[in-house]
């Protein structure tokens, strides 16, 4: 699941909000029928009002492969939502759900809809069901581990999604994100922790990807 930041009181700010965000539905599902191949069904994108629910039905053995592939529909949408003003939350969940249209029920359904309006950020994370059955193939890269900031306080550092990992200039791109959270002022004290958050998760995931790596002998 995930849903925009700031969607209450959007039409004040953006006269093309709608169809702002009709872009990003369209773009995150062509994404997924790219995928096809890769498990033996197909990602089902969804959406109703300002949120975007991703499903995708595998077999056991599928299990790391489809949480992969929702990683990297999230490494495209998250840097868009941003780029489109409407910045994006969210979690992936790992269970049973029924989906009819744009109806969906059950377990995964409840907790990924609770764990994404935990979230204090811009950025997606798994949850703990996810965790769980998740094997990162380190030969992909969408996710990175890192204590995601949420709005109860946990001692938990679960497999988040690294939209950052493509960046050839990060300072240019810092600022180009600084200049799309000012437009979207006033940075209110509710708003101002997920920018902060945000910014924290990218600094740091910078960091470890300029760190040497020191390898003994």
């Amino acid at each position: 699941f995930l849903d925009v930041l700031g969607w209450k009181g959007v039409y004040d700010r953006q006269e093309n909000a709608v169809d702002s965000l009709r872009r990003l539905v369209d773009g995150v599902r062509s994404k997924a029928k790219k995928m096809r191949g890769r498990i033996n069904s197909d990602v089902n994108v969804q959406s109703i009002s300002d949120t975007i629910a991703i499903f995708t039905v595998c077999n056991t053995n599928e299990i790391s492969a489809a949480i992969e592939i929702h990683g990297e529909l999230c490494q495209w949408l998250i840097p868009a939502s941003i780029q489109a003003a409407l910045p994006m939350r969210g979690a992936t969940a790992y269970g049973e759900f029924e989906l009819s249209d744009n109806i969906f029920v059950g377990k995964a359904v409840d907790e990924a809809a609770s764990w994404h309006e935990q979230g204090n950020w811009i950025g997606v994370n798994l949850t703990p069901s996810a965790e769980f059955v998740f094997t990162r193939n380190d030969s992909r890269t969408a996710w990175t581990t890192y204590p995601a900031p949420l709005k109860i306080s946990m001692n938990w550092k679960p497999h988040c999604v690294n939209w950052i990992n493509k960046w050839t200039n990060p300072e240019s791109e810092k600022r180009q994100i600084q200049e799309i959270f000012l437009g979207m002022g006033p940075i209110t004290p509710e708003i101002a922790p997920k920018f902060i958050n945000t910014f924290a998760f990218i600094n740091q995931t910078l960091e470890i990807r300029t760190t040497p790596k020191i390898r003994v002998v």
